[in-house]
This record gives structure tokens, C-alpha cells and sequence, in this order.
């Protein structure tokens, strides 16, 4: 999806994405082997009662580390702050670009998080907000979503791809067949931008060519995401797929891996290509780490407005950013609600994980559901 997309796609719209991306078969990087270090002589053994037989020397004792404690006087260190990692603490003037929105967190907004508890007149289900990348320091994740996972007796998540054995062989989906390459269904003016990104992020440009070009762009997203020091191995339905199955909690899906590349596979040629020039021109702008600072910290302080207000931002300029949100977001909501009312028929607590920004705005997951007469609070 498109690199303001691209950041929603792999980060906020599914994991499915970066699935694609790693799914596509890039050439494998030369590998060498480094030289064997030679192997230590081991010292002769050491008998007291041979004469001339000399005793190993005694290991240096590791010097003890010193800990100086603060004076009576002295000011004790504040402890850090546990927002977003490495975001500096600022206040930006309020004409500020939402994406650097990063200073203080007001105090009622500490006591939220991106999940609401929807009430049926029979159960209860939990609806969290994800986002599909991570860092270590994101876990444990707050102790409101812990608590809910805790007692939920089912796991629901966009699509599980810890788990394709039901997917089947996606390459069609994902790839051209040889000698088919992305050169010839792009224009070359768009596939030279491509270059120069691929350039500056080390990436042979053999290893897109067989990509359609939705993948292209997520491919883009994986690699800048790991360069900005996120890991889609840590993102957040990693995390809780992880914990379910240690608990032996059953895992199921609202969509699939499979369904999802089909949307975006099916897409028009114009669509995917507009997809890829987007994804494109945030990484020339050099707006991604804002961009992804803002998302993340919408996400960890549980601001719905922030998360709608970085929307509108990443959407202005962008090629073809009203049809691409209602392939991308919009018409797949229906679905998700219908299936959501489902668990609100049942009798057993469900926790239910999609994609962040399927849950903001006037069109999200949960004014659909509060517009059914459900009982919502976010938590």
C-alpha cells in the first residue's frame, strides 16, 4: 500500500502485508564464510608431584564496580518517561503537523488505551486497536488490554499468519510469473523513483522486480520500518497470537491472509500503481519517522482524535487516497462488524485485535457498533 499507506498498511491495516512482502522470493545476498579462528592450545595439565611442573596462572578477579551513591544535597534523576522511545519531549506550536504531536501526555489520556469493552445483553467482547510493527519496550501492553486477554476464553485477530497452512500457494497472488517483472507494468518514470529508493536503502533492485506492485510498496515499508528501529516480528498481533497459543486459547480470524492479498491483488492496475507512487513519495519527502511517530503515540495513549487527525495528514496529496481508503479500510468494515455481532451473540468472552485505524472516525469498527445500539466504552 502506499508509503503514507504503506506505514497504514503494514502498521496499522493488517499484517497481511508484510506476509506478501516475505512471501515474494527477493534473490538470496551472497553469503561468505569467515575464516575459523585456530583453535587454542590447551595449557599442560599441572602436577604437583612432577618436578618442573609449573601451575596455571590464578584468573584475574573482576575489578568490583563501584556504585557512587547520590549526596544528602544532591537532586535525585527523574525517572524516564514511558511514552514512545527515543521521541524527544516537546510541545509543538498547535499549527504543528499532527505527526509531531510527541510532548506531554495529558493525565486523562494516560488512563486509556486503544481498546473498547462492547456490551451485548448476553456477552462481552474486547476490541483492540493494533498496530502490526513493535519494539521490545511496547510489552507488557497496558494493563487494561492485559487484563482483558486475561479473561478472554477466544482470541480474534485480523488475519493469523502464524498459521497459512490454510492459505495454499500465493505467489500468483503476490508475484509475476517468470520472466514477467515489475519494470514492464509500471511506468519507467515511476520505476526509476523506485531505484533511487531502493538505492539509498541498500536494496538490490532484482530483489522487487518479480513483485506486483502493491507488494512493492509494503516490501518498501518492511525494510524503512526496520531502518526507523521497528520490527514486524514485534508487533502487537505477533505478541498476542504468541500468548494465546502459550495459553492454549483458541485463535481465530475475522478475514484471512489469504482473502486479504486477494483484495489487494484484485485491485485495479491504477489503484496498485498509485499505491506504489505514494508509498514512494513518503520515503522522498522524508516524512515516514514523523509519520510513525505520531501514529505510535496516538496508538499508546489511546487518542482516537490524534489517530484521525494523522490520517487526514498522511491523505493530503496523496494519488487516488479517497479510493484506496475505500478498498483498503472502508469496505471491508461490514464485514468485520457482522462478524463482530457474532461474538456479541455468543456467551464467551472474546478478544478481538484489528488494525487501529479500522476503529477511528465516523465510518470505524466502533461508531458502527455503537450506531447498533451496543454498549461501548473505551478502557
Amino acid at each position: 500500500m502506499n508509503l503514507p499507506r504503506l506505514f497504514f498498511c503494514a502498521a496499522l491495516l493488517g499484517p497481511t502485508i508484510g506476509f506478501a512482502a516475505t512471501t515474494a522470493t527477493p534473490p538470496a545476498a551472497p553469503t561468505t564464510t569467515p575464516p575459523k579462528a585456530p583453535a587454542a592450545t590447551p595449557p599442560p595439565s599441572y602436577d604437583p608431584t612432577k618436578p618442573g611442573s609449573v601451575a596455571p596462572a590464578a584468573e584475574p578477579k573482576p575489578a568490583e564496580q563501584k556504585v557512587s551513591e547520590p549526596k544528602a544535597d544532591e537532586p535525585k534523576s527523574p525517572e524516564p518517561a514511558s511514552v514512545v522511545e527515543e521521541a524527544p519531549i516537546l510541545l509543538p506550536p498547535a499549527s504543528a503537523s499532527p505527526f509531531k504531536r510527541i510532548g506531554p501526555i495529558p493525565v486523562a489520556s494516560k488512563t486509556k488505551s486503544f481498546i473498547w469493552q462492547v456490551r451485548s445483553p448476553s456477552n462481552t467482547v474486547y476490541v483492540f486497536g493494533t498496530i502490526h510493527v513493535g519494539k521490545k519496550s511496547f510489552y507488557p501492553l497496558p494493563s487494561q488490554v492485559e487484563s482483558a486477554l486475561d479473561n478472554a476464553v477466544k482470541l480474534v485477530v485480523e488475519a493469523d499468519v502464524s498459521d497459512q497452512s490454510g492459505a495454499g500457494d500465493v505467489t500468483s497472488l503476490v508475484e509475476y510469473k517468470s520472466p514477467d517483472t515489475l519494470d514492464r507494468h509500471i511506468p519507467m518514470p515511476l520505476f526509476e523513483r523506485l531505484k533511487a529508493q531502493l538505492t539509498r536503502l541498500r536494496v538490490p533492485v532484482s530483489a522487487v522486480q518479480p513483485m506486483k506492485p502493491f507488494v512493492a510498496g509494503g516490501f518498501l515499508s518492511v525494510v524503512e520500518f526496520s531502518r526507523l528501529g521497528y520490527d514486524m516480528n514485534l508487533g502487537v498481533d505477533a505478541y498476542l497470537t504468541s500468548r494465546a497459543k502459550t495459553a492454549h486459547i483458541p485463535i481465530e480470524e475475522l478475514e484471512s491472509a489469504r482473502a486479504q492479498l486477494e483484495l489487494l491483488s484484485n485491485m485495479p492496475q491504477e489503484l496498485q500503481e498509485a499505491f506504489l507512487d505514494n508509498s514512494i513519495a513518503t520515503l522522498e519527502t522524508g516524512r515516514a519517522g514523523e509519520q510513525v511517530t505520531g501514529m505510535v503515540n496516538a496508538w499508546q495513549t489511546g487518542d482516537t482524535k490524534l489517530m484521525a487527525e494523522v490520517t487526514l495528514e498522511v491523505n493530503k496529496g496523496m494519488r487516488k487516497g479517497k479510493e484506496l481508503d475505500e478498498v483498503l479500510l472502508y469496505s471491508r468494515h461490514p464485514n468485520m462488524v457482522k462478524k463482530i455481532e457474532g461474538y456479541l451473540a455468543g456467551n464467551e468472552i472474546t478478544f478481538i485485535a484489528v488494525g487501529s485505524l479500522h476503529l477511528v472516525g465516523p465510518r470505524g469498527v466502533i461508531e458502527s457498533l455503537k450506531a447498533k445500539g451496543y454498549e461501548v466504552t473505551q478502557k
